[in-house]
């Protein structure tokens, strides 16, 4: 019976092989970027490859992703971009954001090499304050936006986010890696 009831955990001797969460985990580490960016790309196209279905007669799979993205978006028909006659999943804004951050974690895998530094908080509240005002004084219905104005407004926003947080995701994955 132990009579200490604090429980440390077991630190692998040298030479000893590495747990398989410990390998699980280096691995994550390392691999972060690819599965970010794979994520991004599907979440971003899925709504473009919707209408597309649609209109190639399989409605099934194109009101299944509609309906997915409806926890994400409004899908006002007046605020959504049409292919092939039939409504995208999600509104403007949303495709300039969620096309905005796949490109830019594209992007970002390209410069990471070259030790990107994250977007000073300063000038993320400067790059998504348009998207904010755009938002809100479309929502109390003071004015409204315009197509053109939400895809600009969305995509800065979308790329700030990246911008902002892929290179402290970087960090943070390379020192748990280093514990490891």
């Amino acid at each position: 019976m132990i009579a200490d009831s604090t429980v440390t955990a077991r630190v692998p001797e040298r030479g000893m092989r590495p747990s398989s969460l410990a390998r699980m985990l280096r691995f994550l580490c390392r691999h972060w970027l690819f599965g970010a960016n794979a994520g991004l790309l599907v979440f971003a196209t899925l709504p473009i490859l919707a209408p597309i279905l649609g209109a190639a007669g399989l409605e099934g799979i194109s009101q299944t992703i509609f309906v997915l993205y409806s926890v994400t978006c409004h899908q006002m028909p007046s605020r959504s971009f049409f292919i092939l006659g039939h409504q995208m999943p999600y509104c403007e804004r949303n495709t300039a954001i969620y096309l905005s951050m796949a490109a830019a974690g594209l992007v970002y895998a390209r410069l990471r090499p070259h030790g990107l530094r994250p977007l000073p908080w300063h000038w993320y509240i400067v790059l998504i304050l348009p998207m904010a005002v755009d938002g809100f004084t479309q929502l109390f219905g003071w004015r409204e936006s315009t197509w053109l104005l939400r895809v600009v407004t969305g995509t800065l926003f979308g790329v700030a986010s990246v911008w902002l947080a892929f290179p402290y995701l970087q960090q943070n994955f390379e020192e748990i890696e280093r514990e490891l």
